[in-house]
């Protein structure tokens, strides 16, 4: 399938890259139900993330905090301050627009500009929620492609 019908009568590209999915990914202590390579281009630093459509937010992980501040890369623009309540315990921090790329396996990568919270204490993989990056996407999961799990991705228009 080359295109996708949208409700408003438009015909556009379906996807422009896709990768492989990671399924029971594990990191350390923790289990990626669904993890997908990401970079994080100001760092030039790839990190396999959790890819979670439950997730109100987008989180760097404690890892990607401490680059950008050893490498004293700018987080770009500071849009708030929020609190959040996970199964890891309640976190606070700052909103930054950053740019963060889903890696391509075939077709083209994908690179938008996510917004995500950075937490000092956050000791999680990195979290790509729906709020802030996942809603500027268009996505679609293949689970058994080739018995292993695929994500196809465009820019949402």
């Amino acid at each position: 399938m080359n295109n996708l019908y949208c409700h408003n009568q438009k015909i556009v590209q379906w996807s422009t890259g896709g990768a492989y999915l990671r399924f029971l990914y594990e990191i350390g202590p923790y289990k990626l139900i669904t993890g997908v390579e990401c970079e994080f281009p100001a760092l030039q630093m790839e990190e396999m993330a959790l890819l979670d459509t439950g997730a109100e937010l987008s989180l760097a992980s404690r890892t990607v905090y401490q680059w950008f501040f050893q490498k004293n890369v700018p987080l770009g623009d500071l849009v708030g301050t929020r609190s959040i309540h996970t199964r890891l315990g309640m976190f606070d921090g700052n909103l930054y627009r950053v740019e963060v790329g889903l890696t391509a396996h075939w077709g083209k990568p994908l690179i938008v500009e996510g917004t995500f919270l950075f937490c000092e204490t956050w000791t999680g993989p990195t979290v790509l929620g729906f709020q802030g990056f996942l809603e500027r996407i268009r996505f679609a999961i293949d689970p058994n492609y080739e018995q292993v799990g695929c994500i196809y991705f465009a820019v949402a228009e």
